[in-house]
């Protein structure tokens, strides 16, 4: 019964925190906007916040490992509610006005808090969580952050137009408060904390480098990391200046249909989310296929949707994706949870986020040239491929995935 209320308060109060970065994001780039007026300047949050969390992958090991799952989570909460007390308090006095590029050691600072309370998160589902209800859990947690992607950004568009930036900082420091005390309400469980605080100097860079090796040596962990590599850098071509390129160059229609693009691909999350549910003790009986069949067919629909020239097709297909891209991403993170003992998994999704983030940041920037020099319809082609070679590689080693989550719990690592 604790373990259940755990969970509730864990995914409660990490909505909130979900809820409160959207806020946060669209509070502060409006402030941004208004001190600057420059597009430059706003794009700089967004380059500021994956820089921050990449090197914050990098050192989540040794935080980790000092204060454990739980200490993690909630001192992250802690921390980023403090910055944005101290944020809000800067803006209302105008100090920022006068010493407007210290605004960014904010992003940088509540960046690099989120970076390893994520991996915590992650890392508590199987520790609360019943290996037979880890797809359910997935999938249900799946829904609530898709659902806070698609709803708070136009919600946070809406209070900032009406309210302004400032507002929209304050409504982010309520919900970091109410956050921060949910978790605390998490009680400690077996596996949530390590070393209890005491970690050898010797050892602190064995604990960095415990996640790579698991990666590396265990075979699920190695293949899964493999093809979300490939599949980060193919997912470029949905960032916002891909798609707005595709809705005038392919579509021929106005800006607003990127919206409606956005909107479908994170209906189909959504719905992604809720099939895994429904079906989850189904999944968890075939999580090899799911994952396979999830990846094909956001192969063959990334191709499909690059090629498609008509408007209403392009919505179906936006959703189509996002709704298989759902069923690949929690068969994967059930299997990842399934393959990995819990006093290594934290440090496994530190491990995975970082090299995620730098294969996408360093993505964008080539994807980006290739649109200019071969065209858009080209570049989904491309990205169509990558997936395709991401599908036959996982398929060619689909026995190591079934079998290494079976047989987890015989290894040492």
């Amino acid at each position: 019964m604790a373990k259940k209320y755990s969970f509730r308060f864990l995914w409660m109060g990490q909505s909130l925190a979900n809820c409160g970065d959207v806020f946060y994001i669209v509070g502060l780039m409006t402030e941004v906007y208004a001190l600057t007026k420059s597009a430059f300047y706003m794009s700089l949050v967004p380059f500021f916040t994956t820089f921050s969390r990449f090197i914050s992958g990098l050192l989540a090991p040794l935080i980790l490992d000092q204060i454990g799952l739980k200490g993690s989570l909630v001192r992250s909460q802690m921390g980023k509610t403090f910055l944005l007390l101290v944020l809000a308090v800067l803006l209302q006095t105008h100090f920022v006005a006068h010493f407007f590029p210290q605004l960014f050691l904010f992003v940088v600072l509540i960046s690099f808090l989120d970076g390893w309370a994520t991996p915590a998160r992650n890392a508590m589902v199987p520790i609360l969580i019943d290996r037979e209800g880890l797809v359910k859990a997935n999938g249900f947690l799946a829904i609530m952050d898709q659902s806070i992607n698609m709803s708070g950004w136009a919600l946070g568009g809406v209070l900032a137009a009406f309210l302004g930036g400032f507002s929209m900082i304050g409504i982010t420091f309520l919900l970091f408060i109410a956050s921060t005390a949910l978790m605390m309400l998490i009680e400690e469980q077996p596996g949530m904390c390590f070393n209890h605080g005491k970690v050898k100097p010797g050892n602190k860079m064995d604990g960095m480098k415990a996640g790579w090796i698991a990666i590396w040596h265990i075979p699920a962990l190695r293949i899964i990391s493999v093809v979300e590599v490939i599949g980060s850098v193919a997912s470029t071509v949905w960032m916002a200046a891909i798609v707005y390129i595709f809705v005038n160059h392919a579509l021929h229609v106005n800006e607003s249909w990127w919206g409606y693009i956005n909107f479908t691909y994170f209906a189909g999350l959504i719905i992604g989310g809720f099939l895994t549910v429904s079906s989850a003790t189904f999944i968890d009986k075939h999580l090899i296929l799911t994952s396979l069949v999830g990846l094909l067919a956001t192969s063959f629909l990334t191709l499909f949707f690059g090629w498609n020239s008509i408007p209403l097709s392009a919505l179906l297909i936006s959703l189509m994706v996002g709704l298989f891209e759902q069923l690949k991403t929690v068969s994967f993170e059930t299997i990842i949870q399934k393959s990995t003992k819990s006093d290594v998994l934290a440090k496994v999704y530190s491990a995975t986020d970082t090299l995620y983030a730098f294969s996408y940041g360093a993505a964008t920037l080539v994807i980006g040239y290739m649109t200019d020099q071969i065209g858009v319809k080209f570049i989904f082609t491309l990205s169509a491929f990558l997936l395709f070679l991401s599908s036959l590689y996982a398929m060619s080693n689909r026995r190591n995935l079934a079998v290494d989550y079976e047989m987890r719990k015989k290894s040492n690592l």
